[in-house]
């Protein structure tokens, strides 16, 4: 019940600021004119307001329409009888429009050209038509219209009621359905300042000739258009046709100059290039901005596609490092395994020879304690080697280097490869993410590794070089595998394109390593044959190493770690 009410509150103001609106802009619109040889062709504004209401509140303007039309057409004079039957027609007309409107699945928001036209061309051959013929029928009947008058009375409503059509229904649509967007003093500064513009120049100045004044206006409403859209050029439009109509009025100005005729199609096609322009300028804009938002969004969508893409090959990458870290666990751990062996077959043998003691006992608790303790820092050390990087830090690449080659030496120690770490003595600094460094760098080793193990080479090596050209920081890792064949060398870098015989690679460890290193860290990873073997060389913009606020000291330190790279023959 209560809604019920709210409802028929809600409909009768509707209606009523439907009416006043409809009779008060008619008003207007025949006083502007009045007087002059193009009374009946000017702009008719309310025809246009009340299309644009029906095509936004639908059937429920029907009544506002009605009151509005009747009191114009009985207040200027016409007959009871025929006020009431021109009111019925133009309401009717109104839900026409609507109908045949939404009939054609038009859009209220006039986003393309379709949207317009189909607009333009249900006001000019269907509802102005059905208005003019129905309306001027009526007039006729009562006798308040000759039979030598209908013709031209008949397409002076018809032209009037488009041009009100053409320029207000698209104003108060567009007012209408962004109203909520719209920053209504923004919006009316606009609208004034525009018609200022035009009062000085059609009132004040007077300038007589109408393409001189095109030439002055259409450049403004077009720049408001790009940055401010349509919605403001449906308004500029309406001020166009508001100060030229006072023009008129005033009888001064490019259309109070010349004869009759000239003066009705100066005016006409003066507001009818601005309506034009705000369209096809407006939809062009718009269709522009709406394929560059499209494309953005095309362009977002396939960059994340392509980042969820490489963290599947990173996870899968990780999955194959992970087999690989197992097995360089099992070289570190068969030492210490071995070593725990031979201390538990003492003890049992001291036990069956019942020549346990204290001291023996001691033995074997520190022993096997230590070697346990050798064996949890080694999966320690794993497992923060491929923890990832959460924000990138200044870091020692000469510390990188020798982590890699720690967990690393026990298996290429157990394949018989010696590696070289040389330049050791200079400590270098990069910014980014040094676990993922280490990562491309394993992929590397490992895979001259592969390289390495295909080959029947008698004395196998890798040698890494570190130094600096300029800003430059270069690390290069060099084997004596042969090479890579000069009709892939170029693919290598593919995703899951692998060169092993043994069909286990992946195919993603060195297109990983490339995306860290020029993705991530923003240096350059390059390939190329040289001395009998591969040389892969990483690029990173050289830092100065961070310090400790207060003693002056270097954060992250080469000099202060152990450098792990001393195990090996350098």
């Amino acid at each position: 019940m209560m809604y019920g009410r709210e409802n028929l509150i809600k409909t009768s103001l509707l209606t009523f600021v439907i009416a006043f609106l409809y009779l008060s802009t008619g008003i207007l619109s025949l006083h502007l004119l009045s007087g002059h040889n193009i009374v009946n062709l000017g702009v008719f504004a309310p025809e246009g307001l009340a299309l644009a209401f029906a095509l936004y509140f639908g059937k429920k303007v029907w009544f506002g329409i009605f009151l509005g039309q009747f009191f114009l057409a009985y207040l200027n004079d016409v007959n009871i009888f025929s006020s009431l039957e021109i009111s019925i027609v133009n309401a009717t007309e109104a839900l026409i429009g609507m109908m045949i409107f939404y009939k054609f699945r038009l859009d209220k928001e006039l986003k393309t050209f379709r949207d317009i036209i189909g607009l333009a061309l249900i006001i000019v051959f269907v509802l102005q038509v059905f208005s003019s013929l129905l309306s001027n029928f009526s007039l006729f009947f009562h006798g308040q219209l000759s039979h030598d008058q209908f013709i031209y009375s008949t397409f002076s409503w018809w032209f009037g009621n488009v041009m009100g059509q053409l320029l207000f229904t698209p104003f108060m649509l567009l007012l209408l359905v962004h109203f909520r967007k719209i920053n209504i003093k923004t919006y009316l500064l606009y609208g004034l300042i525009f018609g200022i513009f035009l009062y000085v120049l059609e009132i004040k100045i007077a300038i007589t000739n109408p393409f001189l004044l095109l030439s002055l206006t259409i450049p403004v409403l077009v720049v408001t258009i790009y940055y401010k859209g349509k919605v403001y050029g449906t308004l500029m439009s309406v001020v166009v046709a508001t100060i030229s109509s006072y023009s008129v009025y005033k009888a001064t100005g490019a259309f109070y100059f010349g004869n009759e005729t000239d003066n009705i199609i100066n005016y006409n096609l003066f507001v009818l290039a601005h309506v034009a322009t705000v369209f096809v300028t407006g939809i062009l804009f718009e269709e522009r901005k709406r394929y560059e938002e499209e494309l953005h969004q095309i362009i977002k969508k396939e960059v994340n596609k392509n980042k969820k893409q490489q963290l599947l090959m990173l996870h899968q990458n990780r999955l194959a490092q992970m087999g690989e870290m197992i097995n360089m666990i099992a070289h570190q751990w068969r030492q210490p395994l071995n070593h725990l062996s031979l201390l538990n077959q003492t003890l049992y043998y001291k036990y069956t020879k019942d020549s346990l003691n204290e001291e023996i006992i001691e033995d074997f608790k520190e022993k096997s304690n230590k070697t346990i303790q050798q064996m949890s820092s080694t999966i320690d050390d794993f497992r923060n080697f491929f923890k990832p990087d959460k924000e990138k830090t200044v870091f020692c690449v000469n510390a990188v280097i020798d982590h890699v080659l720690e967990i690393t030496f026990p298996l290429f120690r157990h394949k018989s490869i010696e590696v070289s770490f040389k330049n050791k003595e200079q400590y270098y600094y990069a910014y980014g993410f040094p676990n993922e460094l280490g990562q491309s760098i394993l992929n590397i080793v490992y895979n001259a590794q592969d390289a390495l193990n295909e080959k029947k080479i008698e004395k196998k090596y890798i040698e890494i070089l570190l130094f600096r050209q300029q800003e430059m920081i270069i690390l290069s890792i060099h084997d004596n595998a042969g090479g890579i064949p000069e009709d892939i060398i170029d693919k290598i870098f593919d995703p899951y394109f692998s060169t092993k015989n043994n069909k286990n690679g992946t195919g993603l460890g060195l297109y990983i390593s490339k995306i860290i290193i020029e993705e991530h860290m923003h240096g350059k990873l390059l390939v190329s044959n040289k001395k009998n073997g591969a040389c892969f060389k990483i690029y990173l913009q050289a830092v100065k190493p961070l310090k400790e606020e207060g003693n002056g000291e270097i954060k992250q330190s080469c000099k202060n770690e152990e450098i792990a790279s001393d195990k090996f023959k350098i």
